[in-house]
Order: C-alpha cells, then sequence, then structure tokens
C-alpha cells in the first residue's frame, strides 16, 4: 500500500488552509524590503541550525548500514519498499539521554530518520514495534511532510493552526507505521510504549489504553491538545483501532474537542471519526 492512500482526511484540509495563510504572507514580505530582509534573515539562520543538526547527527550517533546494525538495516529497506520511498533515507541510532523519541528530517535533498537507542531497547528485540516506530517516521518522508516545511513557516504563527495540521500528519504515519508493522497489537505497543516504557508498556492492556481516550474529553485537555504537536497516545491507540475496523471506538476524532475552537475558528474542520 502506498503512502498517499493512508492519509488522513483531516490533513489534507488543514494543509491547504496552511499553505492559503503561508502563501499570502510570503507574498506580503516579498513585495516589503524590510520584510524581505527580515525573511532571508530568518531563514539564514534555520538554515544554519538545521545544518549544525545534521552535523551533530553524522558525528554524534551511529549510521545503520548492511554491516552496523543489519538487522535495523533491514526493517528499513522494508518500511521505504512497502511505503513506496524510492530512496531509502539514511538512518542512525543516537542515544539521548533516556528519551523515547525518534524523527525524520530533510536536509538538502537527503532524508534522515533518527533512532533513539532507548526507544528501541524498550522494544521486543526484532520485535515489529521497531517496525511501527520505523514505519512512522518514514511514513513522513513517504508522506512528504518535510519537502515543504520552509514554506509553510508562516502558518506556524496561526493559533491552533499548526499544531492542529501536526497531530493530523500523526495520525497519517501511525497507519503508515501500522501497515509496516502488518498487526495491530505490536503497532499499538509501540506507542503505548512511548506512553509507560519498554517494561510496562509490553504489559499495558489495550482495551483499557483505549477507553482511556474518554479522558481526554474535558475543558483543560482540550485546551492542551489545541497547542500540542501530538494527539494523546490513547486517542491514537483508538485510531489505529478505528481505520481497520470504522465505528468500533465511537466519537475518536483527528483533532480535539470543539469545546474550544470552533466558536474561534468557524473555518475549521469539524470532528470525524478516524476512518
Amino acid at each position: 500500500m502506498k503512502a498517499q492512500e493512508l492519509r488522513v482526511g483531516s490533513e489534507r484540509v488543514l494543509y491547504g488552509i496552511s499553505f492559503f495563510f503561508s502563501l499570502v504572507a510570503w507574498l506580503v514580505i516579498t513585495i516589503t524590503i524590510v520584510g524581505l530582509i527580515y525573511g532571508l534573515f530568518i531563514g539564514f539562520f534555520l538554515f544554519v541550525a538545521h545544518a549544525l543538526m545534521i552535523a551533530h547527527i553524522k558525528g554524534g550517533a551511529v549510521k545503520i548500514s548492511e554491516v552496523q546494525f543489519p538487522g535495523l538495516h533491514k526493517k528499513v529497506l522494508e518500511a521505504s519498499r512497502k511505503l513506496g520511498l524510492e530512496k531509502v533515507p539514511d538512518a542512525y541510532v543516537m542515544q539521548a539521554g533516556g528519551a523515547l523519541n525518534a524523527f525524520a528530517t530533510k536536509f538538502i535533498g537527503r532524508n534522515f530518520i533518527v533512532l533513539y537507542s532507548d526507544l528501541l531497547e524498550a522494544c521486543e528485540e526484532n520485535g515489529k514495534e521497531m517496525d511501527m516506530i520505523i514505519g512512522h517516521e518514514i511514513g513522513h518522508l513517504a508522506l512528504g511532510h518535510l519537502k515543504s516545511v520552509w514554506f509553510l513557516i508562516p502558518a506556524r504563527v496561526i493559533p491552533w493552526l499548526w499544531p492542529a495540521y501536526s497531530k493530523a500528519r500523526e495520525y497519517s504515519c501511525d497507519r503508515c507505521g501500522y501497515e509496516v508493522a502488518g498487526e495491530f497489537g505490536p503497532a499499538a505497543k509501540g506507542l503505548a510504549i512511548l506512553a509507560a516504557g519498554g517494561k510496562y508498556g509490553r504489559q499495558v492492556n489495550l482495551d483499557a489504553f483505549v477507553k482511556q481516550a474518554e479522558d481526554t474529553r474535558g475543558f483543560w485537555t482540550s485546551v492542551y491538545e489545541l497547542n500540542a504537536s501530538h494527539p494523546f497516545l490513547p486517542k491514537r491507540v483508538a485510531a489505529l483501532v478505528n481505520y481497520k475496523n470504522p465505528g468500533t471506538v465511537p466519537s475518536v476524532g483527528d483533532i480535539p474537542s470543539p469545546i474550544l475552537w470552533r466558536p474561534c475558528l468557524p473555518w475549521a474542520p469539524r470532528p470525524v471519526r478516524a476512518p
């Protein structure tokens, strides 16, 4: 299955809105000399910062290859093939002080994924939880999330818009990870590990964890999620349930409760069940 088929509907809508605001902002910047100077200065600063981050990865992490972590290398190759990514990204394992995380990035036409060692250690040895994590990060590349990241910078200043778009992208990439893992259990456990760590994450009762999504419907949880870049983890697992079996979990939306944003953002998409 190609990655483009796994994109959630709300991501397309929110991308369109982000693109529109960014286009207007760049047009305004380019027709004013002062705005253009500021834009170039900020762009140069961000470019240098990103270049230094890539340098840190190359010098401070271990590059995955046929001879370096061959098992992980095979998983990266397989995930790239399944998601239709023509060029396999450069992949690295990095120690990050106990953080359970991974990320994808792009620099001058080259794709990278970085897998934190503690997250890999938290997964079953050679287990499919790793496939979920690797598939999720490669999903960002296969879905083109990093191609227009510079152009969409102005959209980041619009309240709630960029966090909503970011959360929609995470749901899309969770589907990519699911398809790479091939099974719901390991895919969901890959997300549960992010919540409870390796030892306890593998013991999580997934049915109970999905029901925990009901606890995120309150006022303050909605306030928090409106400004968060990632959805709550129980909602992500619930969305995976509905992805393969639509309607199994009621009212699992791609975006937070409308309690707050509907009066302020009338143009925003309404919550929908994750298909």
